[in-house]
Parts: C-alpha cells; structure tokens; sequence
C-alpha cells in the first residue's frame, strides 16, 4: 500500500537538495536541518552584505509567525548566508545578511510570517571556496522583537543583532576586538543617518566578564560613526526612506564587525553627550590609524586565559547614540547585549571568540548578571533632566561569618556621570577586603584611569574619584561603562537596603540612591535574614523571637531555624508562606498570609523546655510544607514565623523573618 506523507513533512528534514539556481529554488518548509555542498554550485550576480560566489537556494515557507533563526554554524567553508523576501529571484535587498557570526560561518534572525516565503541563499566569501554543511532553521533568536508592531513615538534606534566578531593581533598582551550591529529603527518616525555632518548615530562597542559571582567590565571602544543606512528588514516590516541619509520606519541597517573595527572611522567617546545625543563633527583623531589595538575594544590576554579563568563567561555588547533618537527620548533602550563563547588562542595572541545563543535586544550586558545569580537587586536610577544608571548588587555568605558585597554600576546614558559611591553599615562593624575595578580607556581619550580612593567611616562604606572642579577628566563612571565596588562585612545582609551614587557634573541634584543589598543596619546578629511585623508581648512579658543561622544558600541547604524569649515547657512549631502578614489571631499576630505551610511532620513539633527556646534544621530540597511547593530555589523569598502555645490554651506567635534564597 502506498503511503502518502503529509504535506509539511514532505518539506521539512535534511535530504532535500539544493538548488543553485534561484528561479528555481529548493522548496522547504517549517523547521528543520538541511544539508548542502556547494562544490559543483555556479556563481549568481546576487552578493548582498559580502562577496559571495558558489551559491545554492531554498526557497522556505514559514508555518507560523514567529522569531526565527538560520544559520550554517559547523559548515566545512567560509559562508556567506542572506535571507530575502519572496520565494523567486531577488528583486530588492536582503531582509538579513550575515558573512561571519560563529567563526567563518554565518547566522541570521528574522521574524517570520506563516504562510510568506523566504529566498535563502548561501555560498562563500568571494567565492573563494566551497564544501559541505547544513542550513538549520529554528525557531527563537532576535528576530521580532523591539516594539515594531507598537512603535515608539519618534525615532527610536536599538541594536536588533550583534552579527559578528573580528579579533587583530594582540600588542603587548592585549587583545583588540570589533563587534558587528546591525541597527533597528523601531520608532514611527525615520532616524536621521547623514554622513560627514553630527546628525548620524555613533556605535559604541563593550566586553564584559561574569565570573564567581562578579559581572565586570573587560574592554571597550572608541565609536564608529555612521555614514549610510541600507533599508532591510531584520526587527519589522521594513518602509524604506530611498535615501542612506535616514533609516526608515521599522528598517534595519548591518554594520559587520570589520565596518565597525575601522580605525579612521572610529571616534572617541569623550566628545558624545549621551542625554542629548549630540557630538563633534569633524570628531577627534578622524582618518587616523595605528597599531593593531587603536581605537578598537581592548582587553587583555590574561583576563580571558581558560586556564586561569576557567568558569567565566563573556558578554559583548553595542550601544548607539543619535541625536534624533535622544530627542525623542528613547535613550533608555538603545543597548543590546549576546553571549560569547572563547576559541582557540594563548596567553601571547589572545583568543578568538564567537557568538552563543540569540542578542538580547534592548537591554545592556549588565542584565546578563541576575541570569546568573538570581538573588542580585537590580535598579534603574534615573538622573533628574538628564539620564539612566543602573545599580546592581548581591550579597553572599563566606561561611566564616562574613559576608561579601558586591555592587555594579552601569552608566547607560547620563551625562553627568557618577563619580561616588557609597554603603551605609552599622556602627561597630567589621569590614575588610574593600576593593574596586573599572574598565580602562585607551587611544588618547583624555579621562584619568586613577582608582577610586575607599574610605570607611563609622556608618559608612565609600569610594570617590576626583571632583569635576578638581579635574573635569577624573575618573567617574561615564556612558557605556560599568565600575564594581566591593568589601566584606561581619553583619548579615538584607535585601531593602539602599546605596548612593554621588554625580560628578555640577546639577542641582548632587546625588541619587538605589535599592540594594547592604548590610543590617540592626547589626544582624550574624543571622540570617529580615525581620518584619512586631510579635505581641506573651505571659513572660516578653515578645517571641524567630532568627536563622546557617546560610540562605540553597546548594548548602543547612538553613537553621531558632525560637526564643518563649514561655517554659510550651509546644510550638515553625510555619511559612510566600507572602507576608500582620493579622491578630487569639493572643498574637499572625505575621503570615495566603497558603502557609507549617512544619508539624514527626520531630518538627517541638518544646520550649525550662530555657523557653527550640529550634529546627530545615530542609530546602524537599517536602516543603506549602501546597504545591516541593522545594526552594534561589531566588524564592519565603516568609516564617513561629506558633506556639502561651496560657492554657491561648496561641501566640513570634515577628516574622523573610529570607531570600540564593
């Protein structure tokens, strides 16, 4: 009996072969992998973003809309790899084009409509050679998203691909890197794009390191200057403006990572108001080149060695500024970031490096820390009539009774700049290991790389640069780069603290605050934990206390709860919720609320004895009391208290200790 396939699956899968004819393209659909060799494929007279030569196509159908990826990552050849609209011949640009993403092959995002059919087109670079690979298409990547089906008011630039990565030689231990962007206008209005005049975006590049629980700066760029703007379609529906003097509505435009490493084209950083947008023109040190490192991100050998490095993880990211785009206030979402992946290399050449995984639009790298280590506060600092710093911060045990604290400062468009930064501790704590990183800049921007002076005072932990009336150069925390405070500290973290930023320019407002971790200003007790909500007095005349010690580590899971200042010889038990309380209930308050969970399994239910005080080791990977709930993980803020019996047959209970997990 002949058994007939369904139709989506007669066009998706691997066996089909190319075509190196475009009128006569492969037809594919859905998702799948596709192999191809190109060793017998003519040249066509279609070259979009790269030379390209000994080309074969497909014509795919997507079934659903959606984000979707394709690339050649893995092919035995340099490739070229492009994506247009319409199933025949191309007729107009590429909708995306890539020459190198991961290594010498290529990679693309798009957003997908169902039912539209796409011509992909992949050869080699010039045509220099050929060979095998496959073409995987699959859903996700960058492709769609940034607002083009909501557009923003005016024009609005983000960075919808970071779509390459060109290392040079290294020159007394340091590497130089450009990282490829391609640029979205997803604003309702186009974005100026002319060249030899200060009304065109400029395009910063940066590195970073996430390692042991910190996220750091590495390297950073000076800023290449845009000079045209192509009219393709990677984030939206493309409506092309028919000049390269503006990006259209919904347009993107590729700079590939060699464009972008370009020394006479590249600009320093120092001559660019972020708030406003505006710049120099004619800039600084235009037409001119050096060595293999000049202008481009520099970051040193030693600071990406896999053997000296081994757990680190490296993100890059571009940023653009553009006076139309600042005009309209749409600064905040004009950087994106991508994981990179480290290659082959030594301590004397550095090492190669390629992307990982899809741009994360319209977000800086400093995000990227919280993926990591959920427990990280993150906050959005605006500076009054001017621009955005963000604070990010963290707080871990030793397990020596200390704790580290650790803070990043990200500048992504304030002018004035943050040039102090400070932590308020109690009176009588200990702190030690005080320490400061930033990035430093290079070619002749004229900023001092001088470190922070730390001071510790009673009451307060702090690092400061230079005033702007000292030294308008110093040191502070500028646009597009990201400084890391840090000590340790013998009094328990919690989590609704606040740090202050001190800004460097003269403003009418000297300085703003963000939320953070900072240490207990109650002297925590080397406890674990925050208390909240006041206990009512009990027949001792005393009020109940709940504490922990142990760790809030889920990985070390040795959480130990404690009550005390508890009538004698009492029964009484630990309970939790994942929300707070306050609610009177017999002789107590009940500092809990929603589902809550109590620890009564045989062993948990305890007795105060003739020192009116129990506690209880908890176990955090299972049998967590809470319905529905089988265990904590980090991340999770939970939410305990203690019931226990008073007079006869009267309840009452102690405050309330939130705990956030890590």
């Amino acid at each position: 009996m002949l058994r007939i396939l369904p139709l989506a699956l007669l066009l998706t899968g691997g066996a089909l072969a190319q075509s190196d004819d475009c009128g006569n393209a492969t037809q594919i659909a859905g998702y799948g992998t596709y192999s191809f060799n190109t060793s017998s494929a003519s040249n066509s007279s279609y070259s979009p973003c790269a030379g390209m030569g000994r080309d074969v196509f497909w014509a795919w159908t997507a079934q659903a809309t959606a984000n979707v990826t394709l690339s050649t990552c893995g092919a035995s050849f340099d490739t070229v790899l492009a994506v247009y609209n319409g199933g025949g011949c191309p007729t107009g640009g590429a909708i995306s084009c890539n020459d190198d993403s991961c290594n010498l092959q290529s990679s693309v995002s798009i957003s997908a409509v169902a039912g539209q059919t796409y011509l992909v087109q992949v050869g080699s670079w010039n045509g220099n050679s050929s060979g095998s690979g496959s073409l995987d298409i699959s859903a996700g990547g960058s492709g769609g998203s940034g607002g083009c089906t909501n557009p923003a008011t005016g024009a609005d630039v983000i960075v919808g691909d970071l779509n390459g990565i060109t290392k040079y030689s290294a020159n007394n231990g340091v590497s130089a890197y450009a990282i490829g962007t391609t640029s979205c206008n997803v604003g309702d209005a186009e974005l100026l794009w002319i060249a030899s005049t200060n009304q065109h975006p400029v395009i910063g590049q940066n590195i970073y390191r996430y390692e042991d629980g910190r996220f750091e700066q590495m390297g950073l760029s000076w800023l290449k200057h845009g000079f045209t703007a192509l009219q393709q379609g990677l984030c939206c529906t493309c409506q092309s403006s028919g000049t390269g003097s503006r990006l259209g509505i919904g347009c993107s435009d590729p700079y590939g990572s060699s464009l972008n490493g370009s020394q006479s084209g590249l600009g320093p950083r120092f001559e660019v108001n972020p708030s406003t947008g505006a710049f120099n023109y004619p800039f600084t040190a235009q037409g001119s080149s050096g060595n293999s490192i000049y202008k481009r991100i520099q970051v040193a050998n030693a600071d990406v060695n896999p053997a000296t490095h081994p757990n680190a993880v490296f993100y890059g990211e571009g940023h653009y500024i553009a006076p139309d785009d600042s005009a309209s206030g749409n600064q905040a979402n004009n950087a994106s970031y991508r994981r990179i992946n480290v290659g082959s290399g030594n301590l004397n050449s550095g090492w190669n490096m390629n992307w990982n995984g899809a741009t994360v639009r319209e977000e800086p790298a400093i995000r990227a820390w919280a993926t990591h280590d959920p427990s990280v506060i993150t906050t959005d600092v605006m500076v009054p009539n001017d621009g955005l710093l963000i604070l990010a911060s963290n707080a871990t045990d030793n397990g020596d009774g200390t704790w580290h604290y650790e803070y990043a400062v990200h500048n992504l468009y304030s002018d004035r700049s943050c040039g102090a930064f400070s932590v308020p501790v109690p009176a009588g704590a200990n702190v030690s290991n005080v320490g400061f990183h930033d990035v430093p800049y290079h070619s002749g921007e004229p900023y001092s790389s001088t470190d922070w002076t730390p001071s510790v005072t009673s009451g307060m932990v702090s690092w400061s640069t230079q005033t702007f009336s000292q030294n308008a150069n110093a040191n502070a925390i500028r646009w597009g780069t990201l400084y890391n405070f840090r000590f340790d500290c013998d009094v328990a973290p919690v989590n609704n603290g606040s740090a202050t930023l001190g800004l460097f320019k003269p403003g009418t407002t000297p300085s703003v605050a963000g939320a953070a971790w900072v240490p207990d200003p109650n002297g925590g007790s080397g406890g674990i934990g925050t208390p909240y909500c006041s206990a009512s007095a009990n027949s001792t005349g005393a009020t109940g206390v709940i504490t922990a010690s142990g760790s809030a580590s889920v990985t070390a899971n040795n959480l130990t709860l404690t009550a005390s200042s508890l009538p004698a010889s009492q029964f009484g038990m630990f309970i939790v919720s994942a929300d707070q309380g306050s609610a009177t209930v017999s002789a107590g308050v009940l500092c809990l609320s929603g589902q809550i969970g109590r620890f009564s399994a045989p062993g948990q239910i305890k007795n105060s004895g003739l020192m009116g005080t129990f506690d209880l080791g908890i176990d955090l990977s299972a049998n967590w009391p809470v319905v529905g709930v089988q265990s904590v993980n980090p991340g999770e803020t939970w939410h305990f208290s203690t019931w226990y019996r008073d007079q006869g047959q009267v309840s009452n209970f102690t405050n309330g200790l939130s705990i956030l997990f890590q």
